[in-house]
């Protein structure tokens, strides 16, 4: 009866643990300029197209979050580079790239994203609120190198025309 009592206790404490550090990943995201939000599978699936990555190509996910696009990268032979400032969204990417053999391809910075090197960047991921694409607009196409592709979720660059356009991706080359 008592090992049951205490495995109970554990669980219990482990789910305590488990919706306190949601709670504060949603937390510290409401105070960020770029808040966390997840991108569906059928997305992701739309942005490595999109991407068209190639070996030894550099990734740049600008606002990282839980790190899929940078592992889908990595898996893809590409060295993946993200900016990410939630400290909960950068362990939980490492722990990720770690569990997916990916450490030495996945690298992801606690810094803010304004502090990217673009001019590295074979490809860009944005994803943004409407509100601040004008100035990832500037900041992206005046950091990255010509022939650079920029693969943008849900809102587009405004007042460009972007290269493709489906299930609300859009890609852009520099």
């Amino acid at each position: 009866m008592i090992i049951f009592v205490g495995i109970l206790l554990l669980i219990t404490t482990f789910l305590i643990l488990f919706v306190v550090l949601i709670f504060m990943t949603i937390a510290v995201s409401l105070f960020l300029e770029l808040p966390y939000v997840a991108t569906t599978n059928k997305r992701i699936e739309t942005i490595i197209k999109f991407a068209k990555i190639k070996k030894n190509q550099t990734v740049i996910d600008l606002g990282s979050g839980d790190g899929r696009l940078l592992v889908k990268s990595a898996q893809l032979g590409a060295i993946a580079i993200g900016y990410e400032i939630n400290p909960l969204l950068v362990l939980f990417t490492k722990l990720r790239a770690h569990l997916n053999g990916l450490s030495q391809k996945v690298i992801v910075n606690n810094k803010s994203l304004w502090n990217a090197d673009l001019k590295v960047a074979d490809v860009i991921f944005v994803y943004a609120l409407k509100k601040s694409m004008k100035k990832f607009d500037d900041f992206v196409f005046s950091g990255a190198k010509p022939g650079t592709r920029i693969v943008v979720n849900t809102n587009p660059f405004p007042g460009k025309k972007s290269q493709k356009e489906e299930n609300g991706i859009f890609l852009y080359v520099t």
